[in-house]
């Protein structure tokens, strides 16, 4: 679980949340992520639960995908085949 000043992040569509404190939850990802400080399990609540900043966690699988940290998403919410297919198509370079 997370939390935001003192709550459990609430659903993306159903909160009062500013602009400036959804930002905050998405940068406060990151720089966790970014710092190993994030976890699987608080990256699949997230995703499961729909609470602000899932999109930001999808994003987050993803870049682990990209750096082979993982070798498939862990939540099941999404897929992620095109990531894994690394051949190159005729328009790349």
């Amino acid at each position: 679980m997370r939390y935001f000043k003192d709550e459990l992040l609430p659903h993306f569509y159903n909160n009062k949340l500013t602009k400036q404190d959804k930002l905050q939850i998405v940068v406060d990802l990151w720089n966790d992520y970014e710092n190993g400080l994030l976890d699987k399990e608080t990256i699949s609540w997230i995703v499961n639960n729909k609470r602000v900043g899932h999109f930001t966690c999808q994003l987050i699988i993803e870049d682990m995908l990209k750096k082979g940290i993982i070798k498939e998403d862990f939540t099941g919410n999404f897929t992620t085949k095109y990531l894994l297919d690394s051949r190159k198509k005729d328009y790349d370079l």
